[in-house]
């Protein structure tokens, strides 16, 4: 008879076990409403590939191969694949990886590596929900500081980069340095470690002992700075900055890959200044984030390559944006302007932050998370599968397409599960009515 009960109790008890195994995989699962830049910044970066797909003659594997053998010149730019394959067991999508071509430091794809598989370990069973079990998923992604394909390839699919600009259709996917950035010079260089330090600075250094001053460090030899930082150390060390800016100007630079450490300068000392200027590098310039988190007022002179974040940062409420512009146009029209908008704040905020800072690191801190970065990689795939599943080039929407936040669904599903605990527990004890 005890035989018999072991054998009626076995079922119910699978029941519960898989009613809470349920419960507990959608009560766990993060809701990505609490960043909703990441679904604007998705579909900003993939309008041109999808309008790239919509009229390209070449399949996806085809297209994989061409990015696969882009070079410049005799150089095969550094590439790996990611492919997306359905797991059985866990009916959620994993990822594994191919190397494609060798990528210049082999820190880089290993930190990029790393976000991606956390991203699909948080959110592969979202994916097996959006696209079915049993499908492959496919892409590339590279480790130069320049996006690599163009719309007269006509390909089907984009790659992802580290930084996107107008002229590409590849989508930009965080970067390396949120894993390991070797040229901030801390024992642990992960932005994760790093930002705990700089919103701590930011908090304990008051803003009436910040040194009043514009501040870069950065190599002179890359980019805008070829212009912008002749211009800045000359009138710092003429005196002539307070005049034009209002403020003092403190530039110095640190050479290619920090190889100059005469004025090196920890991050967290940037945090010790009110006003730190960002500016691009060789192409884009992965030193945003950090000034944001220390909570100063951020200049910065807009660059055509951007990093994926960006279009959660507004202009005028994270930071004032200023135009690359030769030095003459500099002086004329951005020296006093700036001078205007640094003496106004001087005036009004001599004892708390202004907003603008304020904003600055609540987004580094709120918005720049592991779980926002996994959700922007989970709606980045979303986004690619819809191009990449399709059979056919006229079968990609006109739109980029994304299903509804995890908010109110999300909610939904905890209900039903609840329920399917109540019933699972119901089975359990027996009792009939509770089915």
């Amino acid at each position: 008879m005890l035989n018999h009960f072991r054998l009626s109790l076995a079922p119910r008890a699978l029941a519960l076990a898989l009613a809470l195994s349920t419960f507990l995989h959608i009560a766990s699962a993060y809701d990505c409403s609490a960043h909703p830049w990441v679904d604007e910044a998705v579909k900003h970066w993939f309008k041109p590939a999808y309008k790239m797909a919509r009229t390209s003659p070449l399949t996806v594997e085809q297209s994989l191969g061409k990015i696969a053998n882009i070079t410049w010149g005799d150089y095969f730019t550094g590439k790996s694949m990611g492919i997306l394959y359905y797991n059985q067991p866990t009916k959620a999508y994993k990822v594994r990886w191919q190397l494609l071509w060798k990528h210049n430091e082999p820190h880089k794809p290993a930190g990029m590596q790393q976000l991606m598989e956390r991203a699909v370990a948080a959110h592969g069973a979202d994916l097996a929900a959006a696209w079915g079990p049993g499908k492959e998923v496919k892409f590339i992604f590279g480790t130069e500081d320049f996006p690599i394909t163009w719309p007269d390839q006509q390909l089907r699919v984009p790659s992802f980069q580290m930084c996107a600009s107008p002229e590409s259709p590849d989508v930009p996917v965080p970067d390396f340095t949120w894993e390991k950035y070797n040229q901030a010079q801390y024992t642990n260089t992960s932005w994760w470690e790093v930002k705990r330090l700089l919103t701590h600075k930011a908090k304990m250094v008051p803003w009436r002992l910040r040194e009043r001053e514009m501040f870069m460090r950065g190599d002179a030899g890359v980019g805008y700075r070829k212009t912008l930082m002749p211009l800045m150390h000359e009138v710092q060390v003429n005196r002539s900055d307070i005049a034009l800016f209002g403020v003092r100007v403190n530039f110095h630079t640190t050479g290619f890959y920090v190889t100059d450490m005469k004025h090196f300068s920890l991050l967290d000392n940037w945090c010790h200044r009110r006003y730190l200027v960002h500016t691009s590098g060789f192409s884009y310039s992965a030193s945003l984030k950090y000034k944001l988190a220390c909570g100063a007022v951020v200049i910065s002179f807009e660059s055509k390559f951007r990093e994926f974040y960006y279009p959660g940062l507004k202009p005028g409420v994270h930071y004032i944006s200023v135009p690359e512009v030769e030095r003459d146009e500099l002086l004329k029209t951005v020296a006093p302007r700036l001078k205007k908008e640094l003496t106004e704040m001087e005036q009004k905020y001599t004892e708390e932050p202004p907003p603008m800072a304020v904003a600055a690191r609540e987004f580094a801190t709120s918005q720049l998370s592991p779980d926002a970065l996994s959700c922007y990689w989970y709606r980045t795939l979303l986004a690619y599968g819809r191009l990449y599943l399709s059979e056919k080039a006229s079968d990609v929407p006109e739109e980029v397409e994304l299903p509804a936040m995890a908010g109110g669904r999300r909610r939904q599903l905890q209900r039903s599960a609840a329920a399917a605990l109540r019933l699972g527990r119901a089975l359990l004890l027996g009792d009939d009515e509770g089915s």
